[in-house]
């Protein structure tokens, strides 16, 4: 609607109209103008007309979620290896294990790993101090046999000196 017909001052007109503002208005060709109107004692009237882009509705970006992303962490090939030995045959005491119990175990076995890794990096390997960390480890275990604990550890404790032993053989 044209101020023009209104008639009103500009202090007078309603919806906080102020006394500069742009229309839309469609020319006799179909296509929307925009108009600047002024408006000054009571009077309004057309300053300029140019074309406008048709008036499009207005897209609503829905705000995306930040995903929390884990930190990448790049292993060793060896990390890669003494974990591969530590979970050798604990397949079956893993799938038997309670849901909140899995998460931990696996955790405390990460960090056996990165222990051991230390340790066998040294040039003297202290199998005391690997034997103790991968029994700490398996202790987590509800309800594990002592002899199969004590063999597990064993088995374990000589692939990794095995693998220690290949590695510097290579080098």
């Amino acid at each position: 609607m044209p101020l023009s017909n209104i008639g009103l001052a500009p202090e007078q007109l309603p919806g906080g109209v102020q006394p500069s503002e742009q229309n839309l208005n469609e020319d006799n060709s179909g296509q929307q103008v925009e108009q600047q109107v002024e408006v000054s004692g009571g009077d309004a009237r057309v300053v300029a007309g140019s074309e406008a882009a048709p008036i499009t509705t207005p897209v609503v970006a829905t705000p995306v979620e930040p995903v929390a992303v884990a930190p990448v962490i790049t292993k060793s090939e060896d990390l890669i290896a003494i974990e591969k030995i530590l979970a050798e045959g604990l397949e079956d005491l893993y799938k038997k294990l309670p849901d909140n119990r899995k998460m931990e175990f696996k955790q405390k076995g990460e960090e056996a790993a990165s222990t051991i890794e230390k340790l066998m990096q040294s040039a003297k390997v202290h199998m005391k101090k690997v034997i103790g960390v991968i029994r700490d480890w398996l202790l987590m275990i509800p309800g594990v046999n002592k002899f199969f604990l004590e063999q597990e550890i064993k088995i374990k404790a000589d692939k990794l000196l095995d693998y220690k032993a290949d590695k510097e053989g290579q080098l």
